[in-house]
């Protein structure tokens, strides 16, 4: 994940990542940080090991929640009321910094791929046998989460029928977590559909993202890169809630159903998993149509 943001943020932003697994690498860790000299720690983790971490690192201020019984660690803290609406994990870090007085201006992000990346992409496309001149589809509705997540196989067959008959290139993304799903699929389906499943590391990723034409997915992390690097995206979503986890830049079409029991945090559905059986073939396709027109 660290080389991903190395790759698509600013120059001045780096990533570290300390492993919090223990004390003795927490201390590390911190050392790590102290050496580094920083004036300012913001927490956007609700944890009690993210707030010790700075606080053993003495960064001077260290804003942040004060939850998990960690406020005593934090200079400045910020607390939320039960009553309190909820937020978008979006606007719900941001209001740390709203809330101690910051003037925040919130614009759109849009990552940019360097060109190596996109050569990479498009001479790898190019070698499967895609055309420049046929939209690619990319559809990640696997989930390493759980089968809660994922959009019935029949519906997920059905809609790649469709899409080859309409001249699109299918190119199915994911973990090696998917293998087993994508492998039913394959067995299934002819035509122009290549599977990516865990052949690619998590910075190529943005470099065969921007030669489609749209994403298709559920909730997780490649919904929002597909979103910040600009593509139109469609979001299939059913045990979770996008108001509070989604994707929310424009072009972006959110498909859910309300049911009484979503959203829940189960990983596999002990019901009928209505809540995305209930997402028909016809409604995905008709917002795939609205992107190709």
């Amino acid at each position: 994940m660290s080389r991903l943001f190395n790759l698509l943020l600013p120059e001045y932003c780096q990533v570290i990542r300390p492993d919090l697994k223990d004390i003795p690498t927490l201390k590390r860790a911190a050392s790590r940080l102290r050496r580094m000299d920083f004036d300012l720690g913001i927490l956007l983790e609700d944890s009690f090991s993210s707030a010790l971490l700075l606080y053993l690192a003495r960064i001077p201020q260290r804003w942040g929640y004060d939850r998990e019984g960690r406020g005593f660690m934090l200079t400045k803290k910020l607390r939320l009321k039960a009553v309190d609406p909820q937020l978008h994990l979006k606007d719900y870090y941001l209001n740390i910094l709203i809330k101690l007085g910051l003037k925040i201006e919130v614009q759109p992000i849009k990552l940019e791929v360097p060109a190596a990346y996109l050569r990479e992409s498009e001479a790898r496309l190019e070698a499967v046998g895609f055309d420049r001149a046929k939209p690619i589809i990319a559809l990640k509705l696997s989930s390493s989460y759980g089968h809660s997540r994922i959009w019935p196989i029949d519906h997920q067959i059905e809609l790649i029928k469709i899409l080859q008959d309409n001249s699109c290139q299918v190119l199915l993304l994911g973990s090696e977590a998917s293998g087993e799903i994508n492998q039913q699929i394959r067995s299934r389906v002819d035509g122009d559909l290549v599977d990516f499943c865990g052949r690619l590391s998590l910075e190529d990723l943005p470099g065969y993202l921007v030669k489609c034409r749209l994403y298709l997915g559920n909730e997780g992390g490649l919904i929002h890169l597909a979103n910040f690097l600009g593509l139109p995206v469609i979001g299939l979503y059913g045990p979770s809630d996008p108001n509070l986890c989604g994707p929310v830049q424009p072009p972006l079409t959110i498909l859910k159903k309300q049911v009484p029991c979503a959203p829940c945090s189960y990983k596999n559905c002990p019901y009928d998993h209505r809540c995305l059986k209930n997402i028909s073939v016809a409604e995905v396709w008709a917002a795939i149509s609205g992107f190709l027109t």
